[in-house]
């Protein structure tokens, strides 16, 4: 391929992540405000960690939330903050990194992104962060690889239209990882779109190379089902769904490659008993210690 620019991670990846994946991100996002809408569950504001390019939450947005969302590369700050400046994109040093963050009614994280914690323990802190910052009937949404996808996986595809080629390459260690390397080329001039569509892509007038590379290699963790369920239990979570990419529940579990998962924040609730009605006399009124009594939703 002629006129290749030398492969960095900018901008470019958040272009071309956002024309290849972000159909993706927004029908999970339809399909979660159906999930709520169906369970009585509100949500008016949302975080999503990891959240890539940004299209999950633009089409919350679109539905009237109110949203937020954090990222590791600065490269994706800078892309969202430009295409949404009505949103908040906080950057974190790690997915584990939730200072500074309020509570939410949804949040979320997709693609996987959770399989790049390294250990059992990692899932069981990020689940717990994640609890502690979602409000009482609040929404928690991910998906993973399972160990039967990951476990073994070593593949290479290739897909291209006439906006992007796309080469990814998997190469599993058959014990505990699975690497994943991206790489995209983008057309930067492609014949067949107006001008209009063209502006979307925002990169450098580079007025002698047609196609600019941009790559990113990640590393996946892989664990057994239920130990990770077990994690999200121990977290706090009452109401758990195991689903497929359709949210349709299912029990089968070591049967799929991809599992997400809907977890629903019920913590019981505090009920203080009724005051008693004042007393007449004139001398002070004794006072009795209130207790708490504690109900079960």
């Amino acid at each position: 391929m002629d006129n290749i620019l030398d492969s960095n991670f900018s901008k470019a990846f958040a272009i071309a992540w956002s024309e290849n994946q972000g159909g993706y991100s927004e029908t999970i996002a339809k399909k979660t405000l159906n999930f709520a809408k169906t369970q009585g569950l509100k949500i008016n504001t949302v975080l999503d960690i990891c959240c890539g390019s940004g299209n999950f939450l633009h089409e919350m947005q679109l539905s009237g939330k109110k949203c937020t969302g954090t990222e590791i590369l600065d490269s994706y700050i800078e892309y969202n903050r430009q295409k949404f400046p009505e949103m908040k994109f906080i950057k974190t040093e790690t997915m584990l990194d939730f200072e500074g963050l309020e509570t939410y009614d949804l949040i979320s994280c997709n693609h996987d992104v959770i399989n790049f914690l390294p250990s059992l323990e990692d899932w069981g802190t990020f689940f717990k962060n994640v609890y502690t910052h979602l409000n009482n009937g609040g929404i928690f949404i991910f998906d993973f690889y399972t160990k039967r996808r990951l476990k073994g996986w070593n593949e290479v595809t290739y897909d291209e239209n006439d906006k992007l080629e796309y080469v990814k390459q998997i190469t599993s260690d058959d014990e505990s990882k699975t690497t994943i390397s991206n790489i995209y080329y983008i057309n930067l001039n492609p014949k067949a779109n107006a001008s209009s569509d063209e502006k979307t892509y925002t990169l450098n007038d580079y007025e002698h190379n047609k196609y600019k590379k941009t790559e990113d290699t990640v590393t996946e963790y892989f664990f057994e089902n239920e130990d990770i369920l077990n994690q999200i239990k121990k977290a706090g979570y009452r109401y758990l769904i195991t689903t497929d990419a359709n949210f349709a529940p299912v029990s089968g579990i070591s049967d799929m490659n991809r599992i997400h998962i809907i977890a629903i924040k019920r913590e019981a609730v505090v009920q203080k008993p009724a005051e008693s009605p004042a007393k007449t006399e004139e001398k002070p009124a004794e006072t009795t210690e209130n207790k708490e009594t504690t109900s079960a939703e």
